[in-house]
């Protein structure tokens, strides 16, 4: 229906209208697709003087636009000029309000939009057809929308410009107002990701083009939001930050959320970002900076979820021991339902503080108070500083992912070595064998379900090493070296051990106890200075006991060998079985068996033969300046032999004691024989022919002179041996002797009596000295025992024992054996 009144003039003073329409579209024209409805009403009013329509009541109804509003617009002449009289408007600015509001264009939202009330100012024209939205403000509830821009339509199609903000609205509401045809894949993971939260100070712009993609610009803030950011990962939860879709370029970033790890209670995700770098790229690949603040459990449990199975892959426990992990994770992706694990790219790189851990190295537990995190693609690597049970370290732990390195991993680093360490690693030494402590070099292979095998190396600066039944020690500024390979099984077993000091040398293997201390440690060969190389086995007797020692073969020098041996408490029995033991140069002991002790020194009993040729048994003890030794043998002309003195003798019983005399090498010593034949010496042969006493002669070049016993007394020195006093006496003969034999030359300086038919010459000897009867030539034999020169005198058978002594000269001595042979 339509009103109007004229004026005088026969101009229209005022109109009014009411209309109702059924189905119909309104055609923009331009060539711009229909706008349909199902009903429209429209009832209004005009006031041609100031050219406004005033809008009662609109209403109108169809699929896509549901709306009541009431209004006013005003019509405006080209170039927006008042409308003059009888002419038709170019424009329209209107002010309207609205009462309720629902919209749904066609394929532009998944569900209506319904607003309670609203507000719109606009500016329409006709031709060509274009809407100016000032401000369209839209109110539902608490939620405040504010639209404005531009849509216009001409021959190419629709274009436009939106910009939106939105004070509050909830997630799901959001999807609602979200355009399904506007970044499509970006809405599908908003929708399939973030769960229901509240979102606040959104603002978004909408770009169209004829011909063109749409342009979608968002950003807002969320709280109490539940978002998830890797399909296959716990979502984050009560999530609080902000996300913004730029371009092609869609981010999301958290402030604060946390994530429930399958194992090991919150993850804190603060400051992690997701985003999708290109929205347009099929598929789109995702990046993610994952900050995670947690137990170390929680974080390497989720770190064992699909896509990444770090250690499952590997074949290991992520459980790995407890400790605060703070970590930052970079991960690449493409965003598809099902991601191959060689599609992902990541870094992991944080820290673990107070890291206590029982797994990394089986049997062992490492603490240590920071630890660096560093992963990739292809392994996982800690490192820091800590201790291995009390063993202060400098690791790096290394998990590789790859099929060839599933149920293995590698520790190594520098460790500070002691007494106690050396225990662990079972290297069970001698109490005190080990002071102090060095540094040195270790690498632990570890495979899956068998014990940990551990390398170590070491210059062995700053630990002061000591080997009491030895006598070696090493100070804390020598270097040397240790060479060591262990199964650190509940037993550790020590397969390897090569030492190098300057003094020591050894090789060889050590076994421990399952309750605790050595067992065995077996070492095949032990060159300890230029006294020393033999096998040696060490034997444990249980807490606070020494060790036992084993010498098994080898050869051992007492000449050379330190003086002392440690204290009571530290010594232990050694048993020996060596090929030689060295005594004096001329003196080697073959094929030694025997017992010892070094408490205090070195003490025992042995057997053994003189320089392989004759078999004696012995005592050895110590003394204030060394080792004494007694000698004892059956055949005291073989042992004379082989101990190259004199080679003449046969038979007899020998006893024999040498004492240190303070120089290394040199002993005091006495002997004393029974029943000793000489047979075929020359000397003694040439002293009985310059005396005349043929049957002797004969007697000695046959059967041989019996002695039944004699004693010397001498000085040992590794250059030569000086007989201060000795004799041997018999039925037929009696002679005393005294001179200076060299080992080097066998070069002989002997001087002495000689009295033949001593049974009954030596009636005398109470009077003279043993050996002597009281009547004797003195003589004086020089050269050697093979070549020798004597000298007799004859008139000295005229003076009587007891003044002998006035013609005799003084015998040499070693301070003679400096000089020239036969000097």
């Amino acid at each position: 229906s339509l009103e109007a009144r004229l004026a005088e003039d026969g101009t229209v003073a005022a109109m009014s209208a009411a209309l109702g329409l059924a189905a119909g579209s309104v055609d923009p024209g331009q060539g711009a697709r229909p706008v349909a409805f199902d009903r429209a009403s429209l009832s209004l009013s005009y006031d041609p003087a100031t050219a406004r329509i005033s809008l009662g009541k609109l209403s109108v109804e169809s699929r896509s636009l549901r709306l009541a509003a009431r209004g006013h617009g005003d019509l405006l002449g080209p170039g927006n000029t008042a409308l003059a009289p009888g002419a038709l408007p170019a424009s329209m600015e209107a002010q309207i309000a609205f009462e309720e509001v629902m919209i749904d264009p066609e394929g532009l939202f998944e569900a209506p939009i319904r607003f309670g009330q609203g507000a719109l100012d606009l500016r329409l024209r006709l031709k060509p057809f274009r809407l100016d939205i000032g401000q369209l403000a839209l109110v539902e509830g608490k939620e405040r929308l504010l639209l404005s821009g531009a849509i216009a339509a001409d021959g190419s199609g629709w274009g436009g410009a939106l910009d939106m903000s939105l004070n509050r609205i909830a997630t799901d509401r959001l999807l609602k107002l979200w355009p399904v045809s506007v970044v499509p894949k970006t809405r599908d993971w908003f929708a399939e990701n973030v769960a229901q939260g509240a979102l606040s100070n959104v603002e978004a712009a909408f770009r169209l083009k004829p011909g063109a993609q749409p342009q979608f610009n968002l950003t807002y803030e969320f709280s109490d939001t539940a978002v998830r950011f890797v399909r296959t990962l716990p979502p984050i939860l009560n999530g609080r930050g902000h996300a913004t879709l730029n371009n092609k370029t869609y981010t999301v970033a958290l402030d604060d959320g946390y994530v429930i790890a399958p194992e090991g209670g919150r993850i804190e995700a603060d400051g992690t970002v997701f985003q999708i770098p290109d929205i347009t790229q099929r598929p789109a690949m995702a990046k993610v900076d994952l900050v995670t603040s947690a137990s170390l459990t929680a974080t390497l449990s989720l770190l064992d979820q699909e896509p990444f199975s770090f250690f499952s892959k590997a074949g290991q426990p992520y459980n790995l021991g407890d400790g605060q992990a703070d970590l930052t994770a970079t991960i690449l992706m493409p965003m598809k339902p099902k991601i191959p694990f060689e599609e992902v790219s990541f870094t992991v790189a944080g820290t673990i503080r107070d890291l206590t851990s029982p797994a990394l190295v089986p049997g062992r537990i490492l603490t240590a108070p920071e630890v660096r995190v560093a992963v990739n693609t292809s392994g996982l690597e800690l490192s820091g500083k800590g201790k291995l049970d009390r063993m202060p370290i400098d690791l790096t732990y290394r998990q590789g992912f790859g099929p060839e390195q599933k149920g293995r991993a590698r520790v190594n680093g520098t460790v500070m070595l002691s007494d106690q360490i050396l225990r662990d690693f079972g290297v069970e030494l001698p109490a005190g064998a080990v002071k102090g402590e060095g540094p040195a070099a270790i690498d632990v292979a570890l495979v899956k379900d068998r014990p940990p095998q551990l390398t170590l190396t070491s210059n062995l600066t700053g630990l002061e090493l000591h080997f009491d039944p030895l006598g070696w020690t090493k100070a804390a500024d020598t270097k040397g070296g240790l060479d060591l390979e262990a199964t650190l099984s509940r037993a550790p077993v020590v397969e390897r051990l090569v030492l190098r000091t300057p003094g020591l040398e050894a090789s060889g293997t050590v076994t421990t106890r399952e309750t605790g201390g050595l067992d065995k440690a077996v070492f095949d060969r032990v060159v300890a200075g230029d006294w020393l190389d033999a096998a040696v086995t060490l034997t444990g007797r249980g807490k606070g006991k020494a060790v036992d020692v084993a010498l098994t073969g080898g050869s051992l020098d007492l000449r050379r060998m330190p003086e002392g041996g440690g204290d009571a408490a530290s010594a232990g029995p050694i048993a020996v079985k060596l090929d030689a033991l060295r005594i004096s140069d001329g003196i080697r002991l073959t094929g030694l068996r025997g017992d010892f002790d070094t408490r205090g020194g070195l003490g025992g009993d042995f057997v053994a033969g003189v320089n392989g040729m004759a078999d004696i048994s012995g005592t050895v003890a110590p003394v204030g300046d060394g080792t004494a030794v007694r000698i004892t043998s059956q055949n005291a002309g073989a042992v004379m032999a082989a101990a190259g003195i004199f080679d003449k003798g046969r038979g007899g019983n020998l006893d024999m004691t040498l004492i240190p005399r303070g120089p290394a090498g040199e002993y005091n010593g006495k002997a004393s024989f029974t029943r000793l034949r000489v047979q075929g010496a020359p000397a003694l042969a040439e002293l009985l022919s310059a005396v005349s006493v043929v049957g002797l002669l004969e007697q000695m070049n046959g059967a041989g002179l019996a002695f039944n016993s004699g004693e010397v007394t001498f000085v040992l020195t590794p250059k030569a041996v000086e007989i201060t006093q000795g004799s041997a006496v018999g039925a037929s003969l009696g002679i005393s002797f005294a001179g200076l034999y060299r080992n080097d030359s066998g070069w002989i300086d002997m001087q002495g009596v000689i009295s033949p038919i001593y049974l009954l010459n030596g009636v005398g000897q109470i009077l003279t000295r043993r050996g002597e009867g009281l009547f004797g030539f003195n003589y004086r034999v020089t050269g050697t025992a093979a070549d020798p020169n004597v000298a007799v005198n004859p008139l000295s058978v005229l003076t009587p024992g007891m003044f002998r002594d006035l013609f005799r000269q003084r015998p040499p001595n070693l301070s003679d054996a400096t000089g020239a042979e036969g000097g």
